[in-house]
């Protein structure tokens, strides 16, 4: 082929498949279609480009072929249907210059009259890690989130994007949403792997006989039909089988089977029966798919202790700590921080690793922010991954995508044959110029300020606050002052003391940081006022809502702790106006992250985190409401005027009173405001 020789992709470009009953080369024809007319205007040429699946065509694996058959024609072929999306998308990413992250980061192609295009060998990047997933998991925003009015649209989108980034592989959801999202996902080309606590793909034996002890040693032959029927619904597709058994709702299986007393070789005989079962199992229904078992939660410790039984052509999966460390994951106050990457192989078993940009499990996680730990301490991480060959498969968790794409971007990045270890600087670098037009030496300096705020909760350099730390106590810290109670609940991985002095420690924590928070978010505010519309707004939802979860959470929780001080050894009414005005600026701070979330200026992401089941900002905004108000009713009148008569109203109206009231007693804002005038300078 000449260099000169060149097509030119408009309007009139018609995209067309070989085979209209592959649901891939379907879905890859949608994509490319859409952003043809995404980055041209022009409708001057009428050509095509076609899709083709080809046995024959002269590459390996996934990779594919583009060919300039004539000056109408352009021809992608690969030997399998994800070759031919791979292509696809290279064509969109390459030629189009659509970006990977265009849907999330709403950064839409330049549009041209038309695009002449030059270069036709474009291939397969040469990725060192064999299986590239996705696990969306966590999932509470995207589930309760639609775009185009549709759910299953967003599904569409979050299958596209991993396969831009160079997935391979995706568990499609949690739970229901893995079993429902599971076709859908194989019609974009991605082949399916499991949930750890969802063995083999099968439905969860709770829902399916909701009114049995989920037990193995009760019901055996239950469990096995569950398995089975998984493995027949999913043969013959790319598949991933996951081995093993958890206990419904991803916990130890014996927390809910009381069939026997449980020791370590008790457990250690039923999951290697269950393995052996699983394993004959595929083999025989599914022959040749591959397998793994996740080394995760539970099974790590008796795994360690040499009790647990696995096939050699299983891939091992390790997870890491839930905050990116690749360390052995906190149970509850068991931490033993047991370094992943030094257990021993001696069967060279393949190992891949499950690793977390996201979480929710462990009370301070990143949900809807970004991870607390920074960008170059994720690199560093995931290099000495590959340096251990813990890379044969590696399963991200996700999240709801939105909040944590400057991590997937860097992940998908490491995949790579030629990646090494990148800074900060080069990582942020990189970043801010692909997704913002101006400013960006201020953003990359922005952005890097992140980390530098956040909170150190634990001994370690990496156990850090994300976004969850503070609405979690402050519900802990409410439910106790309340209820009278002499310690937080759930909360000795943080602080093990008494509630006066566990509430101290906490302060003493976090109150350095305060500052540092309050500065990048009046920064962020500042600098979105400068920038163009479009970059505020992706500054905004990719940056700001983070920094604003951290920022007036941990004051909130500050406040809160300042309040229960304040009101300790109160003994008669005006010593809780202190107290009641401190929970009222709690209560504001922690709404402000409610409204920053609501007033996103995207109309398209205002609704996206309405469905916070986790950090719950909704419910520790209303908790702090109720302080305030148990707090006036400790301290005002029993008709809740007294306050308002001594210290609000004008000291005539206050004496001279013909009518016991004029007007109903001020409601908590209104009284707060009002104290606040009146009382400046005595609080």
């Amino acid at each position: 082929m000449s260099d000169k020789e060149t097509f030119t992709i408009s309007r009139g470009t018609v995209v067309k498949a070989a085979d209209y009953r592959n649901p891939v080369l379907k879905n890859a024809r949608l994509i490319l279609q859409r952003d043809i007319e995404a980055a041209t205007k022009k409708n001057d040429v009428k050509n095509q480009i076609y899709l083709k699946l080809d046995p024959e065509t002269a590459v390996e694996g996934d990779d594919y072929q583009i060919r300039l058959t004539d000056a109408k024609s352009v021809t992608i072929s690969a030997k399998t249907a994800l070759g031919v999306m791979y292509g696809t998308l290279a064509v969109s990413r390459n030629v189009l210059k659509v970006d990977d992250f265009w849907y999330w980061l709403d950064r839409l192609p330049q549009v041209r009259d038309v695009v002449v295009w030059h270069n036709f060998d474009l291939h397969l990047p040469h990725y060192q890690t064999k299986y590239r997933g996705w696990f969306v998991n966590d999932e509470l925003l995207i589930s309760g989130w639609e775009d185009h009015s549709s759910n299953r649209y967003v599904w569409q989108r979050i299958f596209e994007t991993a396969l831009r980034v160079g997935c391979n592989v995706i568990i499609p959801g949690t739970d229901v949403n893995s079993q429902v999202n599971r076709r859908p996902a194989k019609e974009f080309g991605l082949m399916i792997a499991q949930h750890h606590a969802e063995p083999l793909g099968a439905k969860m034996f709770a829902r399916e006989y909701p009114n049995l002890t989920a037990s193995f040693v009760k019901y055996p032959d239950l469990f096995r039909k569950l398995w089975r029927d998984a493995i027949m619904d999913q043969k013959g597709t790319p598949t991933i089988y996951s081995l093993g058994f958890r206990g419904q709702g991803d916990k130890p299986f014996w927390e809910d089977d009381d069939s026997r007393e449980w020791d370590e070789q008790a457990i250690a005989d039923v999951i290697n029966g269950i393995i052996e079962e699983q394993y004959e199992m595929v083999k025989q229904l599914d022959p040749g798919a591959p397998m793994a078992l996740n080394v995760y939660g539970e099974l790590t410790g008796l795994y360690n202790k040499g009790l647990v039984k696995i096939p050699d052509d299983v891939i091992e999966i390790w997870a890491d700590s839930g905050y990116g460390k690749m360390v052995s994951r906190r149970q509850g106050l068991d931490n033993p921080r047991s370094p992943i990457l030094e257990a021993p192989n001696p069967h060279n078993r393949q190992r891949g690793i499950y690793y977390h940009v996201a979480f929710h499990d462990l009370q301070a996680s990143n949900f809807l922010g970004l991870l607390s730990n920074s960008p170059a301490f994720v690199s560093s991480e995931l290099s000495k991954v590959r340096e251990h060959h813990f890379d044969t498969l590696e399963l991200i968790n996700t999240g709801s995508i939105k909040p944590h794409i400057l991590y997937l971007r860097e992940v998908a990045k490491s995949w790579l044959a030629d990646y090494s270890a990148r800074d900060n600087e080069i990582i942020l670098k990189d970043y801010v110029s692909t997704y913002y037009d101006e400013k960006q030496p201020e953003l990359v300096e922005l952005y890097s300020n992140y980390w530098q705020a956040v909170v150190q909760y634990g001994p370690h350099s990496d156990e850090t606050a994300g976004d969850e730390f503070a609405p979690y106590l402050i519900r802990r810290l409410i439910k106790a002052w309340v209820g009278h109670h002499d310690k937080l609940s759930d909360a000795g991985w943080v602080v093990d003391a008494k509630l006066p002095e566990a509430l101290k420690k906490l302060d003493e924590m976090i109150t350095p940081k305060l500052p540092d928070w309050e500065a990048l978010r009046l920064q962020t505010k500042q600098l979105l006022l400068t920038l163009k519309p479009a970059d505020a707004t992706r500054l905004y939802g990719d940056f700001y809502l983070s920094v604003i979860n951290q920022a007036q959470g941990l004051k909130a929780l500050h406040l809160a702790i300042r309040a229960y001080q304040e009101a300790t050894g109160a003994t008669k009414g005006e010593d809780y106006l202190k107290p009641f005005l401190t929970a009222d600026e709690a209560y504001q701070a922690m709404k402000e992250i409610v409204i920053a979330e609501t007033t996103n200026p995207s109309g398209k992401w205002a609704d996206f985190y309405q469905n916070d089941g986790y950090n719950n900002v909704p419910l520790a905004v209303a908790q702090l409401k109720f302080l305030r108000h148990y707090l006036r009713v400790l301290g005002d009148s029993d008709d809740e005027d007294g306050w308002e008569h001594h210290f609000v109203k004008a000291t005539a109206e206050a004496r001279v009173m013909t009518l016991s009231n004029t007007r109903p007693a001020m409601g908590d804002d209104q009284l707060a405001k009002k104290l606040r005038e009146r009382l400046i300078h005595h609080l």
